[in-house]
């Protein structure tokens, strides 16, 4: 799985145009700014915004030690050296007026000591970032250091949660403490190998599911600078991996496991606080549906509630079945719930068919003649309600020297949300 952040300013003779890209693991998901044109139209530069600018020195890479006698694939094969950077080599020519700096976030080493994870989400978080300058390309990665890879690299073993591993305990007393560990939230990684943000302060975030696995890192040299604090009273252990980040606000989802339901929180720029927008209550299963993406318009935020629902006593086994910690309950049935950001008010909550999804690839609202909203539609890439999806993902699976196709067919799919509202109603 990976996650980038493109940020670049373009200027030239037809459009200029600033973006934020953000994209998810396997399948990219993107938000992206607002174009505005220029009155001047002679500059054909292209620039950073808000990102790193200076090339680093140079440093010759090392070479590739031959996969082909392990008969892997080198994607799924851990990385060498836990820093690097150098110019690549370039076949043909990168444009001289292309200039900036593409970060890219996801697991990168699944090997620690004698231990080999199982798992493509357990890979400790490698950051990599290209940046272009006058026609060259310098390219750095560094793992992103974490509690749960510091620790592991002390002491040569796992010892935190990850996504499909669980520390091997001394003994009894060690197991009994890793539990009540668990349910503090203390026991769980902060292994943020999953998104990678930048805020509309500026601050680039490497973010997780765990809501203690949000790190700040340097752009410029990946250095990590320190875990993100948020300063609220929110509480909890999970939020969605992928927020949606512009440059006025961030808004994200926060799995309630107590009380079923979702919180649906915003954080302004500059703040380290996140305030609450509203609440959907679960209209199904015993636990709230998985969500690690969630799709927005303009004036609603869509929750989507998945079938696919978190298990408690998943988390406590020692070893994982092949849903992990999440449970299929098809009777539970599956809904998309519409919420107003502004007013916090839920104005849908529609019942769709069953689906399986990581990432939400757009939203937008349906309006009618008179300018009435008329429904939210939201695409996604889904797995045709097929929960194999996870346990196909294992490592073993994807290093396959088989030729074949090892994973279940995804599909893109429509969710039409219908309801009739007048939306000036809603924003004010």
């Amino acid at each position: 799985m990976a996650s980038s952040l493109v940020s670049f300013l373009a200027t030239g003779n037809y459009i200029s145009s600033s973006c934020r890209a953000i994209s998810n693991h396997d399948i990219d998901s993107c938000t992206f700014g607002q174009a505005s044109f220029p009155n001047k139209r002679k500059s054909r530069e292209l620039s950073v915004v808000s990102v790193a600018t200076e090339l680093p020195l140079v440093v010759q890479q090392q070479p590739w030690k031959g996969v082909e006698k392990e008969k892997k694939l080198v994607a799924w094969t851990s990385i060498q050296q836990d820093r690097w950077e150098g110019e690549l080599v370039v076949e043909g020519t990168i444009p001289r007026w292309l200039n900036g700096t593409y970060l890219r976030n996801g697991p990168g080493l699944w090997h620690l000591g004698d231990y080999d994870f199982r798992h493509l989400f357990d890979g400790y978080a490698t950051m990599v970032r290209l940046h272009f300058d006058n026609g060259r390309l310098v390219m750095g990665h560094r793992q992103i250091e974490s509690d749960a890879y510091k620790a592991a690299r002390k002491n040569n073993k796992l010892c935190y949660r990850e996504f499909s591993e669980v520390p091997k305990y001394d003994n009894f007393l060690a197991y009994i403490g890793d539990l009540a560990n668990l349910f503090s939230g203390a026991s769980l990684t902060d292994n943020a190998n999953t998104g990678v943000v930048q805020l509309g302060d500026g601050r680039v975030v490497c973010l997780t599911e765990t809501i203690k696995g949000s790190i700040v890192i340097d752009p410029n040299n990946l250095d990590t600078l320190g875990k993100f604090e948020y300063s609220d009273t929110l509480g909890g252990l999970v939020h969605s991996a992928h927020p949606i980040v512009t440059e006025s606000e961030f808004l994200t989802l926060l799995p309630d496991l107590l009380n079923p339901g979702y919180l649906v929180a915003r954080m302004e720029p500059g703040s380290n606080e996140r305030k609450v927008i509203g609440r959907v209550d679960c209209r199904g299963g015993p636990s709230p549906g998985w969500v690690h993406s969630f799709p927005v318009t303009e004036h609603y935020v869509i929750v989507p509630e998945m079938p696919l629902r978190y298990c408690a006593q998943n988390l406590l086994r020692a070893e994982p079945t092949p849903l992990y910690k999440f449970e299929w309950h098809p009777e539970s049935k599956a809904y998309m719930h519409v919420m107003c950001k502004a007013s916090g008010k839920l104005v849908a909550s529609v019942e769709v068919p069953l689906f399986v999804t990581f990432h939400f690839i757009n939203a937008y609202e349906e309006k009618d003649e008179d300018g009435r909203v008329t429904g939210v539609i939201a695409d996604c890439c889904e797995h045709n309600a097929n929960t194999t999806i996870l346990d196909k993902l294992r490592l073993k699976n994807l290093r396959s020297w088989s030729g074949e196709d090892v994973l279940p067919d995804a599909r893109y799919n429509y969710i039409y949300t219908p309801y009739k509202i007048e939306l000036r109603s809603l924003i004010t």
